[in-house]
């Protein structure tokens, strides 16, 4: 694997940024450059969720199967339309309840993919898992550039949550094109994600929200 010539951004404390270093990150997602961001749990491989070759680096940096698709993070919820074919009473309940509270939490949604995609974006999956990403710098970066990937910067298999730049393991960091690094830890807690595709829903990953609640939630609306 070649290694690219990286590009080291830095935002400081309080993520205080500038405009300059959006549109230094969103350039490079629309040029199918790939990315270490942080988010609003851990740092993540991020590229445009619709351009093959990224998406394909990725994969490979990552060590990961290509039936294994990645989370597409979004910034307003009209882009759900674009990427997914039915919401339901209990995705407008997740939504208002972790996505668009005053006090957003870290829920990805597994949606009926639309079925326009191209199979490469999901895996051959029927399913698209989307989350409104909640950490400021990153939704001003996908205003710009559009939706991108986002899956945990380690090797597939290896476990860890990397909450630092140092966390990552070296055979990542040195196979990305840009890395952005804030002077604090990150949150540290994985999204917990939902499969709403089938009639029960169903929790296909545990993390900072517990799925108990979740699925309490969904048992209101019945």
């Amino acid at each position: 694997m070649n290694k690219p010539d990286r590009k080291y951004l830095e935002i400081e404390s309080g993520f205080k940024y500038s405009r300059e270093t959006v549109i230094t990150i969103a350039d490079a997602m629309a040029e199918g450059k790939t990315a270490i961001l942080p988010t609003c749990t851990i740092y993540g491989l991020s590229c445009a969720y619709n351009n093959k070759a990224a998406l394909d680096k990725i994969y490979e940096i990552k060590q990961r199967p290509k039936v294994m698709p990645f989370i597409i993070l979004i910034a307003d919820i009209a882009d759900i339309d674009i990427l997914a074919d039915r919401k339901n009473a209990f995705a407008e309940a997740l939504i208002e309840k972790y996505w668009l509270s005053l006090n957003p939490q870290p829920v990805t949604i597994i949606f009926e993919k639309n079925r326009n995609l191209p199979d490469f974006i999901t895996g051959s999956s029927g399913g698209i898992a989307l989350r409104l990403e909640c950490l400021q710098i990153i939704k001003d970066v996908i205003k710009i550039s559009g939706p991108i990937v986002s899956t945990s910067a380690t090797v597939s298999g290896a476990g860890g949550s990397p909450v630092s730049i140092a966390g990552i393991p070296e055979i990542i960091r040195n196979n990305v094109d840009i890395i952005t690094a804030v002077k604090e830890n990150l949150g540290g807690s994985a999204s917990t994600i939902v499969d709403i595709t089938r009639d029960m829903p169903v929790i296909v990953r545990e993390g900072k929200v517990c799925g108990q609640e979740i699925m309490e939630l969904f048992n209101q609306l019945q």
